[in-house]
């Protein structure tokens, strides 16, 4: 049976996390004690729910894990653009050249 963990969302409202027994979180949150399977998602979740209380070796992996996520999200965003583009020319092409 899962191991539950409680926690609020961002709304202040009360959650359960469930982890299974088999499972060995790689961090927890040292004021909440929630678990997280990554370091970086450790680090983003501090430095947004518990600013206030982070040292600074603290603050310093919050902003590099944040830095990676909107590196990593702008890279999505270009993913997307990219793939909106070549479906737009994609279907401009298949009329052009097969329906006229």
């Amino acid at each position: 049976m899962p191991r539950q963990f409680p926690h609020d969302d961002a709304r202040g409202q009360s959650l359960a996390t469930s982890v299974p027994e088999d499972v060995t979180p790689a961090d927890r949150c040292p004021f909440c004690d929630r678990p997280f399977p990554t370091e970086r998602l450790c680090a983003l979740h501090l430095g947004e729910r518990h600013d206030d209380a982070l040292d600074e070796t603290e603050r310093d992996r919050y902003e590099s894990a944040n830095d990676t996520e909107t590196d990593e999200l702008f890279v999505y965003h270009l993913k997307i653009v990219a793939a909106f583009i070549c479906t737009f020319f994609g279907f401009t092409y298949v009329y052009v050249f097969v329906w006229i």
